[in-house]
């Protein structure tokens, strides 16, 4: 083999090592919003590697491609950082709060922003390629399916645009908001709606193939795994629906409202409930732990990696990560902030990231 030979692949081999393992390009790593970090690094939560400070509250969770992180904060900036160090790459300013999680593919980025516009700019120059309007509030994190962007608003409309130049493709009506991110599984859109309804809708023409009602607003994002759709309402109840037909498998009850997305894999589901309870249940819906903390608290969604589940706990007196072992339920790590963080964390190569309420991201190992 040829000398430039060999350079080339001693510098494309851990190129492509990389993008597959320590990257997430969506909210909640995939379209089906598993929540399920599957790199080999597990962080600590033993220190900070880096912060960086926004204006705003950062609900916002990040995605990380091109070894850089991507965000928005309710200082209406939206931001490119560099992984490995937190310096700013650029930012780029809209006329509102972004509470989004935005989505990369083949270059560029995508966001939503309560300026009542969706965008999507040149991932390495920040540059605006396209922006599409509509008639409420962006609050549901975007999912891209082939070259089709999903997203819902706060007038109770899914949008399916195209990624590559913004024009609508079709659009669905609920009767009211949708918040929660959509799904993708098997040809079809599924998402919630502040209507207290869940839907699913034919990814390619819009036309609702089946819905259910609950008894409460569902601003839960879905997860889809093993043929089933899981998520909370607000009536307490989480739910296991069948994928094709709509048909409710189980649900379970809890105390209180159900308002994050849960984590799925092959062995549970994890979630939790305003009623202080984080929950994990079998993938048939019994009751394998529970986790107590405090009657007030409010937890973040969770994520698991190995055999610890991370997520956000936030009570009248305490803000900070936990690390939780997921057989035992034991807290094995906890990493104190400063401020509330709502936002779900993301895992890459073993560092941590999550945005809070004082402005910053943190990067912890």
């Amino acid at each position: 083999m040829r000398k430039l030979e060999l350079i080339f692949l001693f510098w494309f081999i851990p190129l492509l090592f990389w993008e597959s393992v320590f990257e997430s390009h969506v909210y909640r790593y995939d379209v089906h919003h598993s929540g399920i970090y599957r790199g080999d690094k597990i962080p600590k939560l033993d220190k900070i590697r880096w912060k960086f400070k926004t204006n705003g509250t950062i609900y916002s969770t990040p995605v990380v491609a091109e070894r850089t992180v991507f965000f928005g904060s309710n200082d209406g900036n939206f931001y490119a950082l560099d992984f490995k160090t937190g310096k700013l790459k650029w930012k780029f300013k809209t006329g509102n709060t972004i509470e989004t999680s935005p989505v990369y593919f083949d270059g560029k980025i995508y966001f939503g922003s309560n300026d009542k516009h969706f965008y999507c700019l040149d991932a390495r120059s920040g540059k605006m390629l396209w922006k599409f309007k509509v008639e409420g509030w962006l609050m549901s994190s975007p999912i891209i399916v082939d070259k089709i962007v999903y997203f819902g608003s706060g007038e109770g409309v899914l949008y399916a645009v195209s990624a590559l130049d913004g024009s609508l493709i079709w659009k669905f009506k609920a009767q009211k908001a949708i918040y929660s991110s959509p799904a993708y599984y098997d040809g079809k859109i599924y998402f919630g709606s502040l209507d207290k309804s869940f839907y699913a809708v034919d990814s390619k023409t819009g036309k609702l193939v089946w819905v259910i009602a609950t008894d409460g607003m569902i601003n839960s994002s879905p997860v889809v795994s093993h043929n089933t759709i899981f998520f909370g309402s607000h009536d307490g109840k989480f739910y296991a629906v069948d994928a094709r037909s709509g048909f409710v498998k189980w649900k379970f009850q809890t105390r209180g409202q159900i308002t994050q997305t849960p984590a799925v894999d092959d062995k549970a589901v994890y979630f939790s409930s305003a009623d202080g309870i984080f929950y994990i249940l079998s993938l048939n819906g019994k009751l394998i732990l529970k986790i107590s903390l405090d009657a007030v608290s409010i937890w973040s969604p969770p994520i698991v990696a190995g055999d610890y589940i991370y997520v956000c706990v936030n009570t009248a007196t305490y803000s900070g990560v936990y690390r939780l072992n997921r057989r035992t339920g034991d807290m094995d790590s906890a990493f104190d902030l400063y401020h509330r963080a709502f936002a779900s964390p993301i895992i890459i190569d073993g560092i941590l990231l999550i945005g809070s309420k004082d402005g910053y991201l943190y990067a912890i190992e």
